[in-house]
Order: C-alpha cells, then structure tokens, then sequence
C-alpha cells in the first residue's frame, strides 16, 4: 500500500485471509479428530480423570474457538495498515477489555472452570473481528473483502517475512516448558510460581516494545520508498530514545513495585522474596530486549528475514536455554539471571550484525552512487514553489533528460503542490509543509508528496473545478499512475510518470 499499489495490496490480503482460514479449518478438524492424542503430548493423563476431563473439555473449547480467536490478530494488522492505526488500536482494547469483563461472569461468578475463559476470548476476539472488519466493509480505507486470484509469491514473502515474528510463539511454547520442568527440580512449587509472575508481568513490556515497532515499520517502509535515508535512521533513533524512556519508566515501576507486584500475584513469605529478587534481575534484561526488538522490526522492513529470524532464534531460544541449564546447578537465585543474559547477549550479536550491514550498504551505496538519481526538498509556500521548479529543472538537466521529460516533470511539481498550497491556504492552514521527493530511472520519473495538511487528494477534484483544473487535467492524462493515501496524519501521494 505505501508503495502505490492497491490492486496488489488487495490480492495479497484476499490470498492471505484464504489461507489462513483454510489453515485455521484443517486445524479445527484434525484437532477434534486426535484430540486424545493432543491431550497426551499436552500432558494430561487418563490415569488422573479429573484433571483429564477439564483438559478435554478446556483444549476442545480452543479448538472451536480457533478460526475466531485466530483470525483476529492477521486482520487488526491489516486494518493497522490500511491507515487505522486507532480504529485497530479501540478493537483490540474492545476485546481485551470484554475477554475480561466476560472471564469474570463465566470463571467466577457461572462457575465454568478453564473452558469459560476459553468463550470469554472468543466472544472479545469477535468483537475485534467486527470493529475491523466494519473498516474493510465501510471501504475507510484500500482494503476490500474480495476474491482475487491467489498470489503463491506473495504468500511465501508474508510467510517469509512474518516468520521471524511467528516463531517466538514455538520458541515461548519451548523455553516455558523447559523452564517449569527444571524449576520444579530445582525450586519447587515456588519456582515454577516465580516463574509464572515474571513472564506474566515480562507481558506488559512486550506490549510496550510491540507497539513500538509497528509503529516503526509503516514509517521506514514510507521513507525507503522515497529514498530518504536520513529520515529512516532518525525515525530508528526517535524509537529507541523513546522507547528506551518507556522501558525505564518500566524498570523504575517494577523495581520499586517488586513486593507488591509479587503480593498482587499471590505470592507470600519465601515465595515473595524470590518474587522480588527475581524481578529485579529481570529489571537488567528489559532496555536490551528492547533494543532487539526494535531490530527485529527493523530487519523485517528492510527485507531482512533472515537476520530477523536469528535475532529472534538467539533471544528466545538459544541463549536462553544454554545459559538455563547452566545456571540450574547453582540453585535457584542464580536461575533468573538467565535473562539478562540471554537480552545481552543476542544485543551484542545485533550490534555486530548491524556493522557488518552499514558496512556492506555503504559499498553497495558507492558502487551504485552513479546510478541513483534523486532530488529531495521542502516546500512551505508559493515563493518556495517557484525556487523548487527552478532547481527541478536543473536537476533535471543535470541528469541528461529530455526537456518535454523535464517540462512534464516539472509541470507535475508545480500544478500538484499549488494545488495542495491551495487547499491548504482555504482552510486557513499556515503551518503547512510538502516534502517533495522525486526519483529518475530508465522508465521515467516517480514523484512522493507527503504534506502536513488537512485530508485532500488533488486528483479527486472534477475537471473544470479550480484555478489549477487546466494543469491538473494535463497531469492526470501524462501520468501512467497515482495513489493517494491518508495515514498517521499525512496525505501521502505517489505519482509516476
């Protein structure tokens, strides 16, 4: 989408919402149909028919529940975006806060053990589902529920892409595991409940560091297409400057907090005083992590899959359980420090990682200095206008254009930004700001307007209609395409010639 391409945006939401569904299917009916299989690599044993019966009861909810429950998450990062970044932000709140609501009435108060909590979620991820899916059906933004032919290339770039992201789920479903079965070797009941409050409250910084980092990506993927590399790592440097307050605003709240977070969570006498040693060590690990997880977005963006994927290989798998089984030896204070180390040490692998990247990028940007060509500037009123055309113009020269290249070019810059200058001035705005970008290849010219503006698309003018309908008419029939766009506060407009 941020690319200009609403038709293929559209393929590959309909390619992916297909398959996810179908996937979400076979996993309900291969589910129910090994369901006692299910329940044994679970755990839970027919010799003990008690616990058995709720296990049964709890995993066949989850599985009814599955394509609902599931589909919730692809479909609020689609309406995220598709330029709603708060209508997905209220549906998620929405359905956290009736998941909630609901477990308390179902768990507590209609007595429905386990499996009542299972239809609490089921019954909020609903709510998400109609809250975005009314931002698709109400056509808010590019996306539509449609029937496109499927995109196999597409898919696997999502698969691809989305991976390093989806594999933290098996190695959180891995790393859990092992640690309980070593706690309760080497602490007991205690350990494992440590356990549990520090991974429940690690939650809440994951959300933090989460949001952080879409809201990083729609940002970089914006300014990459406009080549604007500057803008790209000040963006990558106001997220970790703020987030990093964020995480010690986090750190402050949980260090001082330990006892009464552990208190909260159940945890008395020997248990609270582990309760709060252990927090504090995990007070270590929360600026790294974060650290390493704005990377891992980052790579993301920049089609970095692989160096995503051992960022998030290292962090949650590998230098958790080395240093895990190693530290279990030396009892149980000793055990939590297997976080700190696991953050700081995939930190300084990133660190190295990302140098050998500069490195490289810096050879490929000087071997293909020559063949870059793009002019890039700021236009806050009419007098700086006619400055630009003029310096466009140059450029344009510069670059061994032909001149109707360079009066169409030039034509565009003009007629489209007098046109948001325009727009701008009747509704009385005076901090207006275009930045103007404009690329040159073989094929022609590709020019990326973003401007501080109220919400305004020149191209959705009638003909006839303005001072400008004479050079916006000459602009519609030169350009091969355009694609307007409104997100985060912007009015973003791509137009190639």
């Amino acid at each position: 989408m941020g690319s200009g391409k609403p038709k293929e945006a559209n393929r590959l939401f309909g390619t992916v919402l297909r398959f996810l569904i179908v996937t979400y299917l076979v996993t309900v009916v291969l589910g129910l149909i090994f369901l006692p299989q299910l329940l044994c690599v679970l755990g839970a044993s027919p010799d003990y028919p008690g616990v058995y019966t709720i296990a049964e009861r709890y995993v066949r909810a989850q599985l009814i529940c599955v394509p609902i429950m599931f589909c919730q998450g692809p479909l609020y990062y689609f309406v995220h975006a598709d330029g709603a970044p708060k209508r997905a932000a209220v549906a998620l709140t929405v359905s956290n806060t009736v998941d909630i609501a609901l477990n308390y009435v179902f768990v507590i108060h209609l007595d429905m053990g386990a499996e009542g909590s299972v239809w609490s979620t089921a019954i909020g991820a609903a709510f998400c589902l109609v809250i975005c899916g009314k931002h698709i059906i109400g056509k808010h933004g590019l996306l539509r529920f449609c029937w496109p032919s499927i995109d196999p290339r597409g898919l696997f770039r999502c698969i691809r892409t989305g991976f390093a992201s989806a594999v933290q789920h098996i190695y959180q479903f891995v790393t859990v595991l092992c640690a309980n079965t070593l706690l309760l070797s080497i602490g007991g009941p205690v350990g494992v409940a440590v356990f549990n409050v520090v991974y429940n409250l690690s939650l809440l910084f994951v959300a933090v560091a989460d949001g952080i980092g879409m809201t990083l990506q729609p940002m970089i993927s914006t300014y990459q297409a406009e080549r604007d590399a500057p803008a790209v790592k000040r963006t990558v440097q106001l997220s970790v400057w703020y987030g990093s307050v964020l995480a010690l605003l986090i750190i402050l709240g949980l260090g001082f907090g330990a006892a009464p977070l552990c208190a909260l969570f159940g945890l008395t006498g020997e248990a609270r005083t582990i309760g709060s040693l252990a927090l504090w060590i995990y007070c270590i690990s929360i600026l790294p992590a974060l650290w390493n997880q704005i990377a891992i977005y980052y790579q993301q963006t920049t089609k970095r899959e692989r160096s995503a994927l051992v960022i998030q290989t290292l962090r949650l798998l590998l230098c958790f359980l080395v240093p895990m089984f190693a530290l279990a030896p030396f009892g149980l204070n000793a055990f939590w420090w297997v976080f700190p180390i696991s953050e700081l040490s995939t930190f300084l692998y990133t660190v190295v990682s990302i140098r050998k990247q500069k490195k490289m990028n810096q050879l490929a940007a000087d071997s293909s200095a020559a063949t870059i060509r793009s002019f890039s500037t700021h236009i806050q009123n009419v007098e700086l206008l006619g400055d630009t055309v003029e310096q466009l113009q140059r450029t344009c020269e510069s670059w061994d254009c032909t001149s109707q290249q360079s009066y169409y070019a030039t034509l565009v810059v003009e007629e489209v930004c007098a046109a948001i200058l325009e727009d701008a001035k009747n509704n009385h705005r005076n901090d207006i700001l275009i930045k103007l970008t404009v690329s040159a290849d073989q094929d022609g010219f590709t020019l990326h307007l973003r401007d501080n503006s109220y919400e305004f698309n020149p191209f959705s003018s009638e003909e006839g209609d303005g001072p400008n309908a004479l050079g916006m008419s000459i602009v519609r029939k030169k350009a091969k395409e355009f694609f307007y766009r409104r997100y985060q506060g912007f009015n973003t407009l791509l137009i190639i010639l």
